[in-house]
C-alpha cells in the first residue's frame, strides 16, 4: 500500500502508512475478546444473582439486561472510537487508529458511517467484503471508511523517552521562552513529529517543513524575533515546555 499524506492541525504534511490487513484482523480479534470477556463477566454476575435469590427476569431486570448486555456490545466500536480519538482496544494494541483523509479528527458523522456499514461489511459477510475493499482500495479503506472519508493508519507505539513530547531537563533548568505556556500537548507532539521525520523526506523538503512549523509555533507563542536556527528553536521550545509542565529525569 502507498503512504497516506496526512495534514496536521498546524498544516504540516506528514506521511503515514495505511494499517495492514493482518493488523486490522488482529485488532478485530482483540476487540472480540474484550467484548467476550465483558459478556462472561456479566453472565457470572447474573449467576451470582440467581444464587442469591435475585429474580433476573423481572420487567425491571429485563430492561436493565438489554441496556447492560446488548447496547454496550452493539455500540462498542462507535462509542470507543469517538471517545478515544480513533482507537479501540484492539487498534491501540496493534498501533493503528482511525483518522480522516484530510488529517483532521473524524467527526461523529464519519465514525457513524463507518459503524453503520460495519454489520454488512464484517458481521454478515465474515469480513469478506471489508477485506476485498481494503485490498482493492490501496489506502487501507473499507467501504465504511470510504463513506466516512476516513482511513486507518499505523502509529508509533512503545516509544522511548526521546520519541515522546517530553525531554529530560535538569532540575535547575530555566526556560528561555515562558511563552510556551500558550502551547498545547498537541503542538509539542507535532514539533516532535516534524523533527523526527528527517529520514522520510529529502533534506530540502524537510527544512521547509521545519521552517513552516517554526513560524507557526512562533506566531502562536507571540514571539516576533528568536535568533536561533529553525531546528534549534523548536528543540528549545520542547525543552521549555517540559520545564513548565513537569520535568522528566
Amino acid at each position: 500500500m502507498s503512504k497516506i499524506g496526512v495534514e496536521t492541525d498546524q498544516h504540516v504534511m506528514l506521511n503515514y502508512k495505511p494499517a495492514g490487513v493482518v493488523e486490522r484482523i488482529l485488532a478485530y480479534i482483540i476487540d472480540a475478546f474484550v467484548l467476550g470477556a465483558y459478556y462472561l463477566v456479566l453472565t457470572a454476575l447474573s449467576e451470582l444473582g440467581r444464587s442469591a435469590d435475585v429474580n433476573p427476569i423481572s420487567p425491571e431486570s429485563a430492561a436493565v439486561s438489554v441496556i447492560i448486555y446488548i447496547m454496550p456490545i452493539f455500540l462498542y466500536h462507535l462509542v470507543i472510537e469517538v471517545l478515544w480519538n480513533g482507537y479501540s482496544v484492539g487498534k491501540w494494541f496493534m498501533g493503528i487508529r482511525v483518522v480522516k483523509l484530510d488529517g483532521t479528527r473524524p467527526r461523529l458523522s464519519s465514525y457513524f458511517l463507518r459503524w453503520l456499514l460495519r454489520p454488512f461489511e464484517i458481521s454478515m459477510t465474515s469480513g469478506g467484503i471489508a477485506l476485498m475493499a481494503i485490498l482493492i482500495n490501496g489506502k487501507g479503506q473499507r467501504l465504511g471508511d470510504i463513506a466516512g472519508k476516513t482511513c486507518v493508519i499505523k502509529v508509533r507505539k512503545n516509544a522511548r523517552l526521546s520519541d515522546t513530547m517530553l525531554k529530560s531537563v535538569s532540575d535547575d533548568y530555566q526556560p528561555t521562552y515562558p511563552q510556551v505556556a500558550e502551547l498545547s500537548d498537541g503542538d509539542i507532539s507535532v514539533i516532535n513529529e516534524v523533527l523526527k521525520s528527517r529520514d522520510k523526506y529529502d533534506y530540502a523538503t524537510w527544512l521547509k517543513m521545519v521552517s513552516k512549523t517554526r513560524n507557526l509555533i512562533q506566531a502562536k507563542m507571540g514571539i516576533t524575533e528568536a535568533r536561533r536556527t529553525d531546528q534549534g528553536f523548536l528543540d528549545l521550545v520542547v525543552q521549555d515546555y517540559n520545564a513548565l509542565h513537569g520535568k522528566v529525569n
